[in-house]
């Protein structure tokens, strides 16, 4: 369904672990459909401890992951991953399917 470069998992680890507190204490990583752009599907990621009845819930590296069941389809090819360069960093989410004209 969903992969996580190992250093996307140790990037969300670090985080995870700055913002352990008993509001965060059952935090997950959620994935989500941000919306449409000239490429496609634009996906999101935020923290967060609410699960609701519609959530999957995997453990993707490490970290618990929640996804809507109803966007569950147009996510199960995406890579997450985390880039540290001269230019920024920040987390890259793609789907190697959609880039190769495939879905």
């Amino acid at each position: 369904m969903v992969t996580i470069s190992r250093s996307a998992a140790d990037e969300l680890k670090s985080i995870f672990k700055a913002e352990a507190s008993l509001e965060h204490a059952d935090c997950g990583l959620r994935i989500y459909v941000a919306g449409m752009g000239d490429h496609g599907i634009m996906y999101g990621l935020e923290l967060d401890n609410a699960r609701h009845d519609r959530d999957i819930v995997l453990d993707l590296g490490g970290i618990k992951t929640l996804i809507d069941e109803k966007i569950a389809p147009s996510v199960q090819n995406i890579v997450i991953d985390f880039t540290d360069t001269h230019d920024g960093r920040g987390f890259v989410i793609s789907d190697p399917y959609l880039c190769c004209g495939r879905r």
